[in-house]
């Protein structure tokens, strides 16, 4: 493997790490996960967390998991789930947000874009489900990944101004994320959640869902409110009770730095509530990972956005 690719594997699931070989484990049982090792592979999530299934479709068992530098990734996913991560006791808000990992479809990256978003948020008192959506089918040999993401990265639009390309997997994830929402209104008694403080948070290919949800919602899958990183909005019209919208990217950003700007500017015309912030340097997927650059601190600003919302004060 090139330098070159796996750096490409690291960039769209959220790892800008240094590139060791990929080494594959036995598939019987999975390892303790290590952010610092190599590509570990499994059959099994090393989750140890609740899995809540959105489908009866299809099945945990096609999924592979892999360990690389400072993520987590899952692979052929075709049945969707959330997993609850739940504040302290007695310090929940009331405030519900589905969180969308990104991967260009391919996976997910569920350390840096999942379990560590999480980790900022329940400590502020947020009821968080990770959303485990619907990906485009890949080899199980993780040795192909990082050809087919430099591939993925080199076939994307220039300029920056698209989101990921069309697949099969994308509509079927963006109504996972409707289900997701869907589930959690239901649900709001059993958490203790407001059922009109339910938000969606998505990065990168997850930004794309969380941007359809967004767009395309009923009475019950509407979300109150929504995050789009380092993404784009698909090409339909902004609905007349479009939720407010915050929007994260870094300039430098060579995949999806031009689709926040236009992001804005299409939610800003239609008279919606939106707010964008442009960081100098972090590049595509600074998900959860502190780099020493400005996009450091995105998940504080959006905290301050989600309190000036009235979403972040403390009710139970």
């Amino acid at each position: 493997m090139t330098t070159r690719n796996h750096l490409a594997v690291l960039m769209l699931c959220g790892t800008c790490l240094s590139a060791p070989a990929i080494a594959q484990t036995s598939k019987t049982a999975p390892p303790t996960f290590n952010g610092n090792a190599d590509l570990t592979a499994t059959t099994t999530t090393p989750l140890a967390l609740k899995q809540i299934a959105l489908s009866t479709e299809g099945s945990p068992a096609t999924e592979n998991w892999e360990t690389l530098p400072g993520d987590m990734i899952v692979r052929n996913t075709t049945q969707p789930s959330i997993y609850p991560i739940l504040p302290a006791p007695g310090t929940a808000n009331g405030t519900a947000i589905v969180i969308a990992p990104g991967g260009g479809f391919m996976v997910q990256s569920m350390q840096n874009e999942g379990l560590d978003v999480a980790k900022y948020l329940t400590a502020r008192g947020y009821t968080c489900f990770i959303l485990k959506y619907h990906l485009n089918p890949t080899p199980k040999d993780p040795s192909f990944l990082a050809a087919g993401m430099a591939k993925m990265a080199a076939s994307a639009p220039k300029g920056g101004n698209q989101g990921p390309p069309p697949s099969p997997a994308m509509m079927a994830a963006e109504a996972d994320g409707l289900a997701a929402v869907a589930y959690v209104r239901a649900h709001a008694a059993e958490y203790s959640i407001d059922p009109q403080k339910i938000g969606i948070v998505g990065f990168s290919a997850g930004g794309r869902v969380s941007s359809g949800v967004a767009t395309a919602y009923s009475s019950t899958s509407r979300p109150n409110f929504a995050g789009v990183i380092y993404s784009a909005l698909p090409d339909r019209a902004v609905p007349t009770d479009a939720p407010p919208l915050f929007l994260a990217v870094a300039a430098d950003d060579p995949l999806l730095g031009g689709a926040s700007l236009k992001a804005f500017q299409t939610w800003h015309d239609a008279g919606k509530s939106t707010e964008l912030h442009v960081y100098a340097k972090g590049g595509h997927g600074f998900g959860a990972k502190v780099q020493g650059t400005t996009s450091d601190i995105w998940l504080d600003e959006w905290a301050k956005w989600l309190d000036f919302q009235g979403f972040g004060a403390k009710t139970h």
